[in-house]
């Protein structure tokens, strides 16, 4: 059962349908052929971004994440925290070294100490060792007084005394060798490990991100949305996290599809408004086309390319960071015939248009030259005046059939811009771009075509 809403749309459709019928239940819509300028327009959206940056991107740190980031479009000073980023990776290499410094620095003070307490003991025996010495050469000085057998003792208790001091000094001199090297081994175990801590310090200090100028600051775009990067966000090394644009000179960005990138051509003049400057128009020309597409998220399958086009003059200057209104001028034929591309059908391989003649019709053959969205001229077959049916007549309703020859089909002809007429690179007041000044008045634009452009004759 029909719902009452789509009764209510199916009677309008009806109703329009029999408001163009004649009596004999034909759709009589015509549309008259008239001689116009012919205008291929693109309309694309695109942003302002500054020609040159200054890029703040994410330090050569994996697994970071965003705990704070500047408001897009916020104005900062030299020095103003712009971003803040998270690293717990090393945050727990920090501890883990400050724990490793700190067990080094004991063990060195241990190790000092135990060196020092041995030195010192050994020291003591060999001031020990020296005191027994001058006892034994003072016993020496009475060797007359003693029998055989007590020099002998006296004697070999000097030498005794003397082998033990050479040991002791050998051994004092070893044990400071063997001092100097655990220092030494101690020494570098520190460094190298403040030098760790150090290292990882200046790794979290580099988190936090400061801007080197002033100007606004313009976040980056997400790797993870089709957005802005937002705060909680992991970011990757060396992403772009905020943009500080120069002032000065701009271009714009510009996303087209597939379908609206194969049309683009460099050179194509572009006309530009801006929602958040109302009245201010801007123009410039396409001067770059990237090769390499890509999609807005892993599930899309529509592909995107990026397009730069300049800005060469406009009432004002646009700001960095705003969306922009563009409309490219893609070709442009002046006093043409043009039709709406509906009227224009394609039947047994060929174009004919169905022009109207007292209650029925003609079918004529006719040849398309460029054709738009919404028009297409017609190189030949019409000449203007002629009243053409918008919907296909009935078989019944068709009088006569015209067909073009060889000469006819071929009645155009296509010529390099150089080539062109200076006048005929004029652009139409309706479409020329607006300089209200004297000093954009001085220079009046040109506009540029693509490689070949199809004059009718």
């Amino acid at each position: 059962m029909i719902s009452s809403q789509r009764y209510l749309l199916f009677f309008l459709l009806m109703s329009l349908l029999l408001a163009c019928t004649n009596t004999t239940g034909q759709y009589d819509l015509t549309y008259p052929v008239v001689r116009m300028d012919f205008s291929d327009e693109l309309v694309l959206e695109g942003s302002v971004e500054a020609t040159n940056s200054t890029f703040i991107k994410c330090p050569d740190v994996y697994n970071s994440k965003i705990i704070y980031l500047v408001e897009d479009g916020a104005w900062v000073e030299a020095g103003d925290t712009v971003c803040i980023l998270e690293n717990q990776q090393l945050v727990n290499q920090l501890e883990t070294v400050k724990r490793l410094c700190e067990l080094y620095q004991a063990e060195y003070n241990k190790g000092v100490a135990d060196l020092e307490l041995d030195y010192a003991l050994l020291q003591a025996q060999v001031k020990n060792n020296e005191t027994q010495m001058a006892i034994s050469s003072l016993d020496s000085l009475q060797l007359k007084y003693y029998t055989e057998n007590q020099r002998k003792i006296a004697e070999i208790r000097l030498e005794m005394a003397r082998i033990e001091s050479r040991k002791l000094k050998k051994k004092l001199s070893a044990l400071e060798t063997i001092q100097r090297s655990e220092l030494r081994k101690m020494e570098l175990q520190i460094t190298q490990s403040q030098t760790l801590l150090e290292s990882t310090q200046a790794s979290l200090d580099e988190l936090i991100l400061k801007a080197p100028k002033a100007g606004m600051a313009i976040r980056g775009d997400s790797d993870i949305s089709d957005g802005k990067i937002q705060e909680g966000e992991e970011v990757y090394p060396q992403t772009p996290l905020v943009i500080i644009p120069d002032s000065g000179q701009v271009r714009i960005k510009i996303q087209a599809t597939e379908a609206a990138y194969k049309r683009l051509a460099l050179g194509q003049k572009v006309e530009y408004t801006f929602d958040a400057m109302p009245g201010n128009f801007a123009y410039g020309s396409i001067v770059m086309k990237s090769p390499r597409g890509y999609t807005m998220s892993r599930n899309s399958r529509v592909k995107f390319f990026d397009v730069l086009a300049s800005v060469d003059s406009g009432l004002q200057t646009p700001t960095a960071g705003l969306s922009a209104n563009c409309r490219v001028f893609l070709n442009y034929l002046p006093d043409t015939v043009a039709v709406p591309i509906v009227s224009v059908f394609q039947e047994d391989s060929i174009n004919v248009v169905y022009i109207k003649k007292g209650s029925g019709f003609i079918r004529q053959e006719v040849s398309v030259a460029l054709q738009s969205s919404k028009e297409a001229v017609i190189a030949c077959g019409l000449r203007g005046g002629e009243d053409i049916a918008m919907l296909q007549p009935l078989r019944s309703k068709v009088k006569d059939e015209v067909f073009l020859d060889y000469e006819q089909r071929n009645r155009f002809k296509t010529v390099k811009n150089d080539s062109l007429p200076a006048d005929f690179l004029e652009v139409p007041q309706h479409i020329v771009p607006r300089r209200d000044s004297p000093e954009q008045m001085e220079e009046e634009p040109t506009f540029q075509f693509q490689d070949h452009i199809i004059i009718v004759r």
